[in-house]
């Protein structure tokens, strides 16, 4: 992609702008669109891992909190690692702050979380949303996980 596509407005979009657009889609295509914008997430996710030659967990992770700041997704932050599972937290997303919708939206960066993971391991990841701000909690957290099976998520999330 060029850099300098937007001579005169630069690069940046205001929230409020971003967010009628998701609002829209949400009202287009119906409720189950997360699973869209997760998935879309997840191939920007692996397609990044494998360009900028991620290997590693940890690489990913630390790939993921510089990009969310730099491109102002929001403020990742990772608390627990391991080889077969993380848990990272939030604050200022893009999607759900400022949002009280009882419900989580945060499906795009779950899913990019997910993709970078998977593309960097080359194990197949699943993340989810176990709380988000647009819930009324305080941040966002998401767990990762390698996933073996259908059995990955029992035991809960």
């Amino acid at each position: 992609m060029k850099d300098d596509i937007r001579p005169t407005l630069g690069d940046e979009l205001k929230i409020s702008a971003f967010r009628h657009m998701m609002a829209s889609l949400v009202l287009t295509l119906g409720r189950g669109v997360g699973s869209t914008f997760y998935r879309a997430g997840f191939d920007i996710g692996v397609y990044k891992a494998e360009k900028h030659g991620l290997k590693g967990v940890d690489e990913a992770l630390d790939y993921a909190v510089e990009v969310f700041e730099k491109t102002k997704l929001g403020l990742l932050n990772v608390e627990e690692v391991s080889e077969e599972e993380v848990v990272l937290t939030m604050k200022e997303s893009v999607t759900a702050d400022g949002y009280d919708v009882g419900e989580k939206l945060c499906y795009f960066q779950a899913g990019f979380i997910a993709g970078l993971l998977q593309g960097a391991t080359g194990q197949r990841w699943q993340v989810k949303e176990r709380a988000c701000v647009a819930e009324g909690n305080e941040e966002c957290v998401f767990v990762g996980r390698v996933w073996h099976d259908e059995n990955t998520w029992k035991g809960g999330c």
